[in-house]
Parts: C-alpha cells; structure tokens; sequence
C-alpha cells in the first residue's frame, strides 16, 4: 500500500514541483510507484526537498545526480547501504 496524492495538477504539474514528499510508500525500484519514482526523477528539475524516507529502496536512481536544485534529501530508514556516488555530483554543483 502507498499514500501517493498527486493533488489537482497531476504529471503536468512535475517539471515545477519544489516538494516531493514520498515518506511511507514502500518504494522499490521493481514495482510501481517505486518503478515511476526511479524512471521520472530526472524531471523534477525545480526540485528542492525530496523526502524518501522509510521506503524499501537499496539504491538511488543515477538521474539524481539532475536535480541541481536540491536542496534537501531525507533517505533514513531505507536499505541503503552506501551513500550513491550521484549525491556528491549534486553537492558539487
């Protein structure tokens, strides 16, 4: 079960979301929404806070790395292992 409301706008309304709070889901990349999550992050390109905690996911999706606006990432409570390489990409910038 997840608790994805992507209120009145619907996908029209990604490319200038700022907020993305995905807390709760039970994301994996091999089932949807966790599946939609890792093929459109790239285009939340105005994003500033993505909140993914407490989701079943073992790793970040390389278009993260796309999100020069980011910033915020909350990822505790996940099966991460290591922090992906991607995230200092996104620092740097």
């Amino acid at each position: 079960e997840n608790r994805l409301n992507w209120g009145g706008g619907g996908f029209s309304s990604l490319p200038a979301l700022e907020v993305l709070d995905l807390t709760y889901n039970n994301l994996n990349e091999n089932c949807l929404p966790g599946n939609f999550f890792y093929l459109n992050i790239g285009k939340f390109t105005k994003l500033q806070i993505l909140n993914n905690r407490d989701n079943d996911l073992i790793s970040l999706p390389k278009e993260i790395r796309e999100l020069t606006q980011l910033k915020e990432l909350h990822i505790q409570g996940n099966c991460l292992a290591v922090l992906p390489p991607e995230l200092g990409k996104v620092a740097d910038e």
